[in-house]
């Protein structure tokens, strides 16, 4: 079933813009360097690649700081500012990194980046959206494709230019965003405040011709809203923790080398980029996003439950393992439950976006922040019994995900359920009038 996607150049110009930022999501590892091999931020700085790092983190400090207000202005000011506002932070981030005199600047420049990213996320989801109203699901998670190529594409970037040309590459970037953010400024955006306000009719017609006794047709923040925010705090959790931890899990849990263990994480992104093309097609089909939401959360707490099932303690079965959590808990069932948070209060799909996605930022910090707590320290103890601590403090680790996967399975299901119901009874009145 085609669907027509209208504001064509506003989409491919935001899509785009996105290749660029995902670089910027791993430039502390592509540019960090080495102080000893005179190249990178680190020889920049005068510190070691551990201090670039950490400095660059800031970014997240940036973004979450930023997150409130960039919803808010993006439903006041329109979708075109705000994305104006992070194209131009994201630019200012890449061209003027490679050419901070010291950390200091450089963790400056970080917290911008995540500011960028805040006002990029507000404008980009809404105006996807919006672009598209009958197939937002698959708009918003086609973003994946294109961030999951910008991390492709970096280190080869980098590799390419060679180490005495690294600033070649941010301040291309940099430019790059420029350019995307002239086009920006050019192209034509939805009319975001007509198609909220048609939304917001057709929910409170189905409120006032529902019948007496049957459920509220009209969502609550403190019950939707809040489930959906519970979701992504645990299924983000989940996602960065397979990103910073499956490594360790294959190493230590099913005794994989470190080469090993380290390439799990290619399958895991395989995964995720296999479900967001499968998953388009699918839904091109006429198949509704939504309602991939159960489907995906249960198959994704399966997923996360056999990390501890020693049937798949295997190199190939770790593989598929980690295949079928990229797939299912990171292939785009995020951006589904966003594109249906934002179904549920269409007038504020700005705010929307900035607290679903604060949510998802405190997850993706507490699931991986628990490793450090619930794996032991084996400094000082002889090889077996490291091997043994540390082989039961990652298994805790995976139930605890396994936890958090079925709370997300629980609220995915909640939130199919009352999106099923609420417009069915939209599309009953608009099937009467």
């Amino acid at each position: 079933m085609a669907t027509k996607v209208h504001n064509m150049g506003a989409v491919l110009t935001l899509y785009f813009s996105y290749l660029v930022y995902a670089m910027g999501l791993i430039a502390a590892s592509q540019l960090a360097g080495s102080p000893g091999d005179g190249w990178g931020l680190s020889a920049a700085w005068g510190v070691e690649a551990k201090d670039v790092i950490s400095a660059l983190s800031v970014m997240a400090i940036g973004k979450f700081v930023s997150y409130p207000f960039a919803g808010f202005l993006a439903d006041r000011f329109g979708r075109r500012r705000i994305v104006l506002v992070g194209i131009a932070l994201t630019a200012v981030f890449f061209i003027l990194l490679p050419l901070s005199p010291n950390r200091t600047v450089g963790m400056l420049l970080a917290a911008v980046f995540g500011a960028g990213n805040s006002f990029l996320d507000a404008g980009t989801y809404p105006t996807l959206m919006e672009s598209s109203p009958s197939n937002a699901g698959t708009m918003n998670i086609l973003i994946k494709i294109f961030i999951s190529a910008g991390q492709f594409v970096m280190p080869l970037l980098v590799t390419m230019v060679g180490t005495r040309h690294w600033r070649v590459v941010p301040i291309a970037a940099g430019i790059y965003m420029v350019v995307m953010g002239i086009l920006a400024f050019v192209v034509s955006f939805p009319d975001y405040r007509r198609i909220a306000a048609e939304q917001l009719a057709a929910q409170q017609a189905a409120e006032q011709d529902a019948e007496s006794g049957q459920s509220p047709t009209r969502a609550r923040f403190a019950v939707e809203g809040v489930v959906c925010l519970v979701f992504i705090f645990c299924t983000n959790g989940i996602v960065y923790l397979a990103n910073q931890a499956l490594p360790q899990i294959g190493s230590n849990i099913a005794h994989l080398s470190t080469s090993q263990g380290r390439g799990l994480t290619q399958f895991f992104t395989l995964g995720s980029v296999v479900a967001v093309l499968l998953t388009a097609v699918i839904s091109s089909r006429g198949v509704k996003s939504i309602n991939f939401v159960p489907v995906y959360a249960a198959f994704g707490l399966v997923s996360v439950l056999l990390l501890n099932i020693g049937g798949m303690h295997s190199l190939t079965g770790m593989r598929i393992t980690a295949f079928l959590i990229g797939y299912f808990v990171s292939g785009g069932i995020m951006q589904l439950v966003l594109t249906a948070m934002s179904d549920f209060f269409p007038k504020s799909k700005g705010q929307i976006v900035s607290w679903y996605w604060m949510a998802g930022a405190v997850g993706g910090f507490v699931l991986p922040y628990a490793v450090g707590a619930i794996v032991p320290s084996t400094k000082d103890v002889p090889g077996d019994e490291a091997t043994r601590l540390l082989a039961s403090g990652y298994t805790n680790v995976v139930w605890l995900a396994v936890a958090f996967s079925v709370i997300a399975f629980a609220t995915a299901v909640f939130i199919f359920l009352r999106h099923r119901s609420i417009f069915r009874a939209i599309e009953s009145v608009r099937a009467k009038a």
